[in-house]
């Protein structure tokens, strides 16, 4: 995280949470390496705003405009996130329903 925290944020995206409310976001991208994959370079989205600590997405997709990766990774993450969100609230209301 230390190293993550070195990076300035270079980009910035709004986004909206379920309830609606903006939320700015700022991000990095920055390559890194494994050390049992040195030959396989991977990419460190670091996203700032939603918390304290900042969201690390590690990923091996590369395109030349950084700006432009910075976001689509973000973008799909975050609606990842939504998706399991709304899979878990239909869950738990289906529980209530069935044990309630």
């Amino acid at each position: 995280m230390d190293a993550a925290l070195k990076y300035k944020w270079v980009y910035r995206m709004d986004f909206k949470d379920k309830s609606g409310k903006s939320i700015q976001c700022k991000m990095s991208c920055i390559p890194v390496w494994l050390c049992e994959f040195l030959a396989k370079e991977l990419v460190l989205a670091i996203v700032h705003g939603f918390g304290e600590d900042p969201m690390l997405l590690l990923f091996n997709l590369h395109i030349k405009e950084k700006k432009k990766l910075c976001h689509i990774i973000t973008k799909v993450y975050l609606l990842r996130w939504r998706i399991e969100e709304y899979l878990s609230l239909g869950n738990s209301s289906l529980n209530s329903r069935i044990y309630g």
